[in-house]
């Protein structure tokens, strides 16, 4: 990899680990060797929303490896009869992203890890490109939150 695309990668990565940070709906916000890593607040079991540039491409995603807590959202997604897409296209174009054009993988990884991710219509070169992936990212956490059991904090 180039020293120039790994400094702006870094560059982008900080920039949202702020957006994320102070937005104040993650538990812990980490730049890993990886992406930049936010934890799910108040889930039932681990899970984490990612940020990851892959050549030139940005993806967001939300892993888990608890299949319990994939599957319950599936549950809950076949229970109401919505599309993830759907919801997550509303959310994003709510929160400003108005060229939103959703398309979300669904399938576990080699390593036993759950994921829900998007491949965003944009790429590191872009200059709201850092602006489009934290609307992204608080996108996709304000769906997963009320889907299945990713936030345990409003059970009784």
């Amino acid at each position: 990899m180039s020293t120039e695309l790994s400094n702006t990668k870094q560059s982008i990565y900080k920039k949202i680990e702020l957006g994320a940070t102070d937005s104040g709906v993650f538990s812990e916000v980490s730049l890993t060797n990886d992406g930049l890593s936010c934890k799910a607040l108040n889930s039932a079991e681990p899970a984490f929303y990612w940020v990851r540039v892959l050549d030139n491409d940005v993806w967001i995603s939300l892993e888990t490896e608890d299949r319990w807590l994939s599957g319950s959202i599936e549950e809950d997604l076949v229970n109401t009869g919505d599309k993830i897409d759907e919801l997550i296209e509303e959310e994003v174009i709510d929160l400003g992203d108005d060229g939103a054009k959703v398309s979300i993988e669904h399938f576990r990884s080699p390593e036993k890890i759950y994921v829900f991710r998007s491949k965003l219509s944009t790429q590191i070169d872009d200059p709201a490109v850092t602006d489009r992936a934290l609307i992204w990212l608080k996108g996709y956490e304000l769906v997963f939150r009320e889907l299945g059991d990713m936030d345990e904090s409003d059970e009784d």
